[in-house]
């Protein structure tokens, strides 16, 4: 029986058991489970039968469960028996990007370290060959323990069948969207469900700064030079996540030592 149709309490491989489904979409099903063996939550990922694009999810799937930082979503199982088809992810726990933003723009210093930590960990999926391609504000999110978590890597893509010439220049002008909307609260992208679309001039989105007073001019020139690949004062583009990560890890003030009370 097709694992698609499951119902809440089903167990797939004689460990995760569904508990709800999370999401739903064009063949696949997204659930929060309970591995029983580790006593975990974790997300499944079931699939109708045949879907399909069942063999690239999969490939991407194995591809992600190679990669070990801590800030990328773990694959922890992958089954591709046909109709019988599932993934195990790590339940992501943290708010989303966009749950971040429902009180406001992200104080500036903040928006540039969330995403540079972001670039920081897209720059090593790409050096093993993996990219996103589909980074929406649900993709970013901000964990309990003060780290950064980004979901979907490359199976979001498959899903969707998102593909890109150039996946760096891709995933780069995504991580730019982000921190656009960390430092604006608006989306300068598709239509986004939480998030307010950025003010737009001539075809384009205004410019950080244009939105948001108090935008630092530093990070406004990186997030012009990321996204729209220039900027007015003729800074060079930004074209790959590693570029993104540097030019913010270089533009965020170092943060102070505590005083040492009087």
């Amino acid at each position: 029986m097709s694992t698609y149709i499951s119902e809440p309490g089903t167990r797939l491989g004689g460990r995760y058991r569904l508990e709800d489904r999370i999401a739903a979409a064009g063949g696949w099903a997204a659930w929060k489970a309970i591995d029983e063996i580790l006593a975990r939550a974790v997300t499944v990922f079931t699939f109708a039968p045949g879907f399909p694009r069942i063999t690239e999810v999969v490939t991407a799937a194995r591809a992600a469960s190679r990669l070990t930082d801590a800030r990328l979503t773990q694959v922890f199982d992958v089954e591709d028996d046909w109709d019988r088809a599932y993934i195990v992810m790590e339940w992501a726990a943290g708010e989303p990007l966009d749950d971040l933003l429902a009180a406001g723009p992200l104080d500036p210093s903040r928006g540039a370290l969330l995403v540079a930590e972001a670039a920081a960990a897209l720059s090593v999926a790409h050096a093993a060959g993996l990219a996103h391609l589909c980074l929406v504000p649900g993709s970013l999110r901000w964990t309990a323990g003060g780290g950064v978590k980004i979901v979907g890597l490359g199976i979001d893509a498959a899903l969707a069948g998102t593909t890109d010439d150039d996946p760096a220049l891709a995933d780069t002008r995504g991580l730019a969207r982000l921190l656009y909307a960390a430092l604006t609260g608006h989306w300068p992208g598709p239509d986004s469900a939480l998030l307010p679309p950025a003010p737009v001039a001539d075809g384009l989105p205004r410019s950080p700064r244009q939105v948001r007073a108090g935008v630092p001019t530093i990070l406004d020139d990186i997030t012009c030079r990321a996204l729209f690949q220039q900027d007015r004062r003729g800074g060079t583009a930004l074209t790959t996540p590693g570029q993104l990560a540097g030019a913010l890890a270089a533009a965020i003030p170092p943060a102070r030592p505590p005083q040492a009370a009087p």
